[in-house]
């Protein structure tokens, strides 16, 4: 029922109703590009562009105080969360996925040479999904070791965004400007559902 969001100004906004209402809560200097958290809202981790105040920022007050991470990366495009907020994903434009075990307080880099656009993460952590822009690969990719390894599944595609079940196994991407396709076993075989849209 709880849920997180934020604008491209920076500011934060939490709904405790499933999203019914929305309220604002804090906010961040720079250029936003993801937010993830845990199931409780206390543990927070944003996404910042390029500019100056790029990299990760991580709360653990439910956004009262920020702490500035750096892992080194200029262009930060998403980032998702175990349910305990304390297993980290990171993708970024400039070719790296960064995963944390500490709350965000140490990265290490793991898949590179890759244009990550999104991540998503099972609600234990190790259980991980990463699209690749066209650009650079186009493939989406799965982790079951908390992202030491990655599998490259499906088809090559213009990928914009993913999201995953809690236990990891059932997958939702989204073309840019085109299908969503699911999958039922964690990547092996995807199905196109719906329309062709504007998905984001």
């Amino acid at each position: 029922t709880k849920l997180v969001d934020l604008d491209q100004s920076g500011n934060i906004y939490k709904s405790a109703d499933s999203g019914m209402t929305w309220k604002q809560e804090g906010s961040l200097h720079g250029s936003p590009s993801s937010i993830a958290s845990s199931s409780d809202l206390t543990k927070l981790v944003v996404a910042m562009d390029v500019g100056g105040y790029s990299g990760i920022y991580t709360s653990v007050d439910s956004g009262l105080t920020w702490t500035h991470r750096n892992p080194p990366s200029a262009s930060y495009r998403s980032v998702a969360s175990s349910a305990d907020g304390t297993k980290l994903v990171a993708g970024t434009a400039d070719g790296s996925i960064y995963t944390s075990s500490d709350s965000g307080a140490t990265w290490t880099p793991r898949a590179t040479s890759k244009w990550w656009v999104s991540v998503a993460s099972s609600t234990d952590g190790t259980k991980l999904v990463a699209a690749s822009g066209a650009s650079r690969d186009g493939y989406i990719y799965t982790s079951s070791d908390s992202g030491v390894t990655w599998t490259a599944v499906g088809t090559v595609q213009n990928w914009y965004a993913v999201a995953s079940s809690a236990n990891g196994m059932k997958l939702v991407a989204v073309t840019h400007g085109g299908l969503i396709y699911t999958s039922a076993d964690f990547g092996a075989t995807w199905t196109s559902v719906g329309t062709v849209q504007n998905w984001h």
